[in-house]
């Protein structure tokens, strides 16, 4: 692949991929990631933000990714949302081994927004291509097109979008660091239920600093108070552990090849799910899945060809 060619451009964007060799950059540059550097998944959700969307990120790629420390990024296209879970410490690690510095690059972006009006295999090594496929980029081997369609650079790419991800590092050292004010507030929300259990008029001086403690990192000053946040926090975390579930079985139900799926909406603890099949009585049978996996934890109803499944 002719590196030179690629980033001889008065705007330098770079597409980057895993096997890209040293890269050199005398300016800033902005970098295109190929699908080798990230997962994407599409889903449909009652909801109007990538902000809000981005919390179901962890159950949308449950039991797809392989183990490492990942992040999540979503961008809302049209009537769904585009989700990427992607390793920032193997990025920032792959891009370094090319040779560019951290103080070089303006942004770095996903191929799937900045290459979505490809109309041609492009090259992103000596042996893959990026093609379109049903609106998704797909990094594939060369021998699968017409080498003679291929373009090597991306002349076409203009302007970039307004996608933009941010590469932290997921370290031990660097998360214990980002980690220690939480640490310190976590402390004193022990010592508060401490001194409330064993609490005596001798003790009232030796802690009679702590209340500044509270006040610094805004923490409540009654238990009636923590015990709220406490179940505020189980209930989000039972919410979070159904709707996991609940994917899970989805992802795993029996369907035949004229069976599918066509959307799945979720608001408000209640999934629904728009199915495609000859005959809807098979539902039945989808239904007698749900309830042997899930058991009490959902209640299922079926219209025609949409069940609906509530979290009890």
């Amino acid at each position: 692949m002719n590196l030179t060619k690629l980033f001889n451009r008065s705007s330098v964007i770079g597409l980057i991929d895993k096997h890209t060799g040293t890269v050199k950059v005398t300016d800033k540059i902005d970098i295109i990631l190929t699908p080798s550097y990230y997962w994407v998944k599409r889903a449909v959700l009652e909801v109007s933000f990538a902000a809000q969307a981005l919390k179901f990120a962890p159950s949308i790629f449950e039991g797809i990714l392989p183990e490492g420390h990942f992040s999540y990024f979503v961008v809302k296209s049209k009537k769904e949302y585009l989700f990427f879970a992607y390793n920032a410490d193997e990025i920032i690690k792959s891009i370094q081994e090319k040779g560019i510095e951290s103080s070089q690059i303006s942004g770095v972006y996903f191929a799937q927004n900045e290459l979505s009006n490809l109309t041609a295999p492009i090259a992103c090594n000596d042996k893959d291509v990026l093609v379109m496929h049903q609106e998704t980029l797909l990094q594939v081997p060369k021998s699968l097109v017409d080498e003679t369609t291929v373009k090597r650079s991306m002349d076409e790419v203009k302007t970039l979008s307004r996608n933009k991800i941010t590469l932290y590092k997921s370290s031990v050292t660097h998360t214990l660091k980002e980690l220690t004010p939480l640490m310190y507030a976590l402390g004193a929300l022990i010592v508060l239920y401490t001194t409330q259990l064993f609490f005596t008029y001798s003790e009232h001086e030796k802690i009679s600093a702590m209340p500044s403690v509270f006040k610094e990192y805004k923490l409540p000053q009654t238990l009636i108070q923590n015990n709220s946040i406490e179940k505020r926090l189980r209930g989000e975390f039972t919410d979070q552990k159904s709707f996991r579930k609940i994917i899970f079985t989805i992802l795993q139900l029996p369907l035949s090849q004229r069976q599918k799926i066509t959307t799945v909406a979720y608001e408000k603890n209640l999934f629904k799910i728009t199915f495609e099949m000859q005959d809807y009585a098979r539902l039945r049978d989808v239904e007698l899945s749900f309830k042997k996996s899930l058991g009490k934890l959902v209640k299922v109803d079926i219209t025609k060809n949409i069940m609906t499944v509530k979290i009890k």
